[in-house]
């Protein structure tokens, strides 16, 4: 099949019924025709009104190289979502959730850090999240950030002897945010000697009110 061909005979905004029309086809054939398009990077999936899907599709492909960087990986895993202000993409491999968040905190961006930290359910590899901390000098900031999550979501309990080694760990800058600081999680800076730059009015905005998600 000559997708290009296909798009070029479907460019525009369109949902399944209005395509299964443009090509004079059966709407499951359609589905099968998108998938097709997809797959060659003709097409990007929107939702409209009601959620209902709408796709995007070009004869010139609308697919990023790469993978998905930083703020996609943020997005994907965040009820609260980020307009981002470049495009980012990674080239050699994914991007895993421990990188993520601490290029977050790298922003030093009150609204990216706090989308993060949905990514502390998703950390499988505490060394790893340690090395990469470390390497910027940020342990103590990601280890504030873990013991707040641990109290609102399924966190994974880290490896002790790591949350020893950062706690241990020089404090290379007090603030996450510079110049802000928590009115409700004062133990959780008196404890990492780091002030953390959310309250529970915050977490809110990730869907978490009461105890974990």
């Amino acid at each position: 099949m000559d997708w290009r061909e296909v798009a070029k005979r479907t460019e525009g905004l369109q949902t399944v019924d209005s395509f299964s029309r443009a090509l004079g086809i059966g709407k499951g054939t359609a589905v099968l025709y998108i998938h097709g398009l997809r797959a060659g990077g003709f097409v990007r999936t929107m939702r409209g009104a009601k959620g209902k899907r709408v796709y995007e599709i070009s004869p010139l492909r609308l697919r990023s190289v790469g993978y998905p960087g930083l703020f996609e990986t943020l997005n994907a895993n965040s009820p609260l979502k980020l307009q981002a202000p470049y495009e980012h993409r990674l080239y050699e491999k994914e991007m895993a959730p421990e990188e993520a968040i601490v290029r977050s905190l790298k922003t030093r961006d009150h609204r990216i850090v706090l989308v993060s930290l949905e990514l502390f359910r998703k950390i499988e590899n505490w060394s790893l999240l340690y090395r990469l901390a470390k390497k910027d000098g940020l342990e103590r900031e990601v280890g504030a950030l873990y013991a707040l999550c641990r109290r609102y979501f399924r966190v994974r309990r880290m490896d002790g002897r790591i949350l020893r080694r950062m706690k241990n760990s020089l404090v290379e800058n007090k603030y996450i945010i510079e110049g802000m600081r928590s009115s409700d999680f004062k133990d959780v800076e008196k404890e990492w000697g780091v002030f953390v730059p959310f309250n529970k009015s915050d977490l809110e905005k990730l869907g978490v009110r009461h105890g974990r998600a």
